[in-house]
């Protein structure tokens, strides 16, 4: 029990003294930014503070398009005769040519190359094309709005629309009001107009728009285990070459820690090794058995890059028995003179070996742990980091925090002047294990920036799926004739999603569709789900049928038979995604993590925006935790 304290206050000591880590500074005084009530009266207060643009804006933009042109050309060049085939197509040489002419380019040739980049092409998502294709765009912007007189008109007539938007959206938020916002800033920001209504306006609707939290006995789950294993020794401890057989039994748990910036998870094993040993010291031999008490801990942090960890830190209390000792010759007067000597020597023989005891025990955590941390980071940079950055889609905040209870994680996705929340979510429910607060803007602002204006195949994205969930759920899978789908999504606002009054709706907008080789005109495909409570857990009920429609669609107006032709079949192929019924059957979390049980749903809420999903652990499992940890504390 002795042993057992001292183990577990070194814990403690090695927990404290990680520390954490500084946290983010407070934003802009609040007392400068108008009140969201006045943001309206604040728009047209700036229609006064209209700025005309000047050579000199031109000249920066100027100069940052250049800028992104050196850094595609140098990414362009690392691509080989690929390289080269992108350059022709974007037809790049004319441009850096009128770039360098001292009187300007004409405006033909920029606007030709505008329109290559925004072909929708794959590969022209990554963000060596994409810098280009809005620093493109903002220099077009401003060469024809510099001693443009029409200008000043434009900009009253945004801040009127923006205005007129801000009062609806504040009142009761809507997709569409957030999409005239999100425009609208970033046609001033384009502009470089009014900076202090666009800093206002992201103060106001700039709250992150995702909150996901698991709690420490999810995230221990995959964690916990027994250990139960026999190793070889082979030490030296005062002289005396030791062998022999240890075996070490115990148990690694796993536990949160607070930190407000990262999220921290510290692996802990407390165990202990029985161990027969046989010592050579000159003539002698030496038996002995060994009693060693075990404490080990490792730290272990995520934040937005992936994984890190600590050197693991252990404490041993080695206590040894001296079973026998003999001389080579069987002399009596030695053997005695050994006892006496080893007697004297007992209590610094298991200080050493109580040390060596640690290092070993601090290498092998270490050890272990250098290949599932490297395959989690491996994965997480190969499905998330890395093709996220590469197409701008990384949000422009993902913060990772822990308590004593559960580790949090907080997004907000609302690049290039979007908007993002303009509240708080709705709190989850006391008791769950795992939940997600998401808003409508984080669907919505991450599909705009992945898919407005570009054509998606299906079997690309059958690929993605498969590679991220391990398989292709039904409902994704082709149709039976073979021939695959694909999609180019509007610009604007390509997938809409919206949660409100214990719903959702759902709208897909394409501009075009393909069924193998043939092309179809574009639809609107939408659908609307109420949320029930069933005795399961909650499922989403749709609200009539499938919805497809042109996009110029007019009530009472007939629709052509070429159209009429998309439309039934678009209604049988999103009729498997878009099923009459959802039932939410529990989540299984994958790997390892299969120990925490299936979770169950007991918190489904969709108003205001948002969405929260809240999930429990099986009640046997989390009976089974609670006594554990109490055999634990009582040991």
């Amino acid at each position: 029990m002795k042993s057992r304290m001292v183990q577990l206050a070194l814990i403690v000591a090695i927990c404290a003294s990680y520390g954490t880590t500084t946290t983010y500074g407070a934003g802009d005084d609040p007392s400068t930014i108008p009140a969201v009530r006045d943001l309206a009266a604040a728009c047209r207060k700036a229609k006064a503070e209209f700025r005309p643009l000047t050579r000199t804006d031109v000249d920066r933009a100027k100069s940052e398009l250049i800028e992104a042109l050196n850094r595609l050309d140098q990414r362009l060049a690392q691509d080989g005769p690929n390289g080269e085939n992108w350059r022709k197509f974007l037809d790049l040489a004319p441009l850096h040519d009128q770039l360098q002419r001292p009187e300007g380019p004409d405006k033909a040739i920029p606007t030709h190359t505008l329109s290559r980049f925004n072909s929708g092409y794959d590969g022209l998502e990554l963000v060596w094309f994409l810098d280009v294709q809005q620093a493109l765009h903002n220099y077009l912007a401003l060469m024809y709005a510099v001693d443009n007189p029409k200008i000043r008109t434009t900009f009253e007539e945004k801040i009127d629309k923006l205005a007129g938007a801000l009062d609806a959206y504040v009142a009761k938020p809507t997709t569409d009001d957030a999409l005239v916002i999100s425009e609208s800033v970033r046609w001033l920001q384009d502009a470089a107009q009014a900076p202090a209504l666009v800093r206002a306006i992201q103060h106001h609707f700039m709250y992150p728009n995702l909150f996901a939290q698991a709690s420490a006995e999810v995230v221990g789950a995959g964690i916990v285990e027994s250990v139960d294993d026999v190793t070889s020794i082979s030490d030296c401890i005062l002289g005396t070459e030791i062998h022999g057989t240890a075996h070490t039994t115990g148990a690694i748990t796993a536990k949160t820690s607070p930190d407000d910036t990262v999220g921290i998870l510290d692996t802990i094993f407390f165990g202990s090794t029985i161990s027969e040993n046989v010592g050579y010291h000159g003539k002698l031999t030496i038996f002995s058995s060994g009693t060693t008490d075990l404490a080990a801990i490792k730290r272990i942090w995520i934040d937005e890059c992936g994984l890190h960890s600590l050197p693991s830190s252990a404490n041993a209390v080695t206590c040894v028995d001296i079973q026998d000792i003999q001389s080579c010759k069987g002399n009596q007067m030695i053997e005695k003179m050994a006892w006496k000597r080893a007697c004297k020597q007992l209590g610094e023989a298991e200080s050493i070996a109580s040390r060596h005891a640690e290092q070993r025990l601090s290498e092998r955590i270490d050890e272990r742990a250098v290949e599932p941390l490297q395959r989690a980071n491996q994965s997480y940079n190969d499905k998330f980091y890395r093709p996220f950055t590469e197409r701008k889609l990384l949000p422009q905040e993902l913060r990772f925090s822990s308590t004593d209870h559960a580790i949090a994680i907080r997004g907000l996705q609302a690049g290039g002047g979007k908007i993002a929340a303009p509240s708080s979510p709705p709190p989850v429910v006391e008791g769950a294990d795992m939940s997600i607060q998401i808003h409508e803007s984080m669907i919505n602002n991450l599909a705009f920036d992945a898919i407005a204006g570009r054509t998606v195949y299906e079997e690309k994205l059958q690929a993605a799926v498969v590679d991220a969930l391990g398989k292709l759920p039904e409902k994704m899978k082709g149709d039976d004739d073979g021939k695959p789908w694909a999609i180019t999504f509007a610009a604007r606002q390509p997938i809409s999603v919206t949660f409100a009054d214990d719903g959702f709706k759902i709208a897909i907008r394409g501009v075009k569709y393909y069924k193998g080789n043939e092309a179809h005109p574009g639809m609107n495909v939408s659908a609307s789900y109420k949320i029930q409570q069933v005795p399961t857990g909650f499922k989403a009920v749709r609200q009539g049928d499938i919805e497809v429609l042109p996009p110029d669609f007019e009530p009472g107006k007939q629709i052509d038979a070429r159209r009429q032709v998309i439309r039934k079949l678009l209604e049988k192929r999103f009729a498997k995604v878009f099923e009459p019924e959802m039932l939410g059957e529990g989540l299984e979390l994958p790997g390892k993590w299969k120990a925490a049980g299936k979770l169950q749903p007991i918190q489904v809420v969709a108003r205001d925006g948002w969405l929260v999903i809240a999930w429990k652990r099986p009640a046997a499992e989390s009976k089974t935790a609670v006594a554990a940890a109490g055999a634990a504390d009582r040991n």
